[in-house]
């Protein structure tokens, strides 16, 4: 989500008001365990403010707008397409894993609203749930996890925004897991953005750092390098493209 596109969600909602208005990790040679690992912490992943990463903003498309996210790692390929739709964002995630047991196929829909509460200051609520497929489970589609987060984003300077992420994971087959982060988003030039984020989810703390070229007004270019906190934990990089267009 662009500067931009915040202030513009900011503007939207104060009138509003006064009128009465994934993680694609790798490490060398990982053992089944650690796949099972980034298999969840990947569906857990929901839309972020840089596509892939897992710090969500407190913003939206613009109305009339929609987009279409992908992004892949070595093991696994994302596709999540979106609309703005009246006050809310509407969103479906794609994905596909290859593992050590074979392939997984996940799809779930999302729901995301956002409004201000001063101009520089905004927050919202992000739903989302996943069903998913694997050669080496079940042959259909079951539920496999949901999640709830309230994001916060502050826009603090023009070049610097802060975003804040609290919510839960809900599990099939295990207990609930906090899903929560905070990010920093340094606009260094007019078309390049530096993000740093720490983040916990499916259980796992890690962290991530990558940079966000704005190719045209309507195309973004994401690359990261993502990193659990375990000293033997997986890590790996990340490439996504985002594609914004009206309908």
């Amino acid at each position: 989500m662009t500067r931009e596109r915040l202030r513009r969600v900011v503007r939207t909602a104060t009138a509003a008001r006064s009128s009465a208005r994934p993680l694609v990790f790798r490490r060398p040679a990982p053992s089944r365990a650690w796949l099972a690992t980034l298999c969840s912490l990947a569906a857990t992943q929901t839309h972020a403010a840089g596509g892939h990463h897992s710090v969500d903003d407190a913003a939206i498309l613009d109305p009339g707008q929609c987009q279409i996210e992908t992004w892949g790692g070595q093991r696994l390929v994302h596709l999540g397409p979106a609309c703005r739709v009246g006050p809310i964002e509407l969103g479906l995630n794609l994905e596909r894993e290859r593992g050590a047991d074979g392939r997984t196929v996940r799809a779930g829909p999302q729901i995301k609203w956002a409004f201000a509460l001063t101009d520089t200051l905004s927050t919202g609520v992000l739903a989302s749930a996943t069903w998913q497929r694997s050669d080496a489970g079940h042959a259909s589609l079951r539920l496999a996890d949901s999640s709830v987060v309230i994001p916060v984003t502050w826009q603090f300077d023009d070049a610097w925004r802060a975003h804040l992420n609290l919510g839960r994971d809900f599990h099939r087959a295990q207990p609930s897991t906090s899903h929560s982060g905070a990010a920093l988003e340094w606009a260094a030039l007019p078309a390049l953005s530096l993000v740093a984020e720490r983040f916990r989810e499916g259980g796992r703390n890690a962290w991530r750092a990558g940079l966000r070229w704005t190719a045209t007004p309507a195309l973004n270019v994401d690359l990261s390098h993502a990193r659990d906190l375990r000293h033997d934990g997986p890590r790996g990089w990340t490439l996504g493209l985002t594609w914004a267009f009206a309908r």
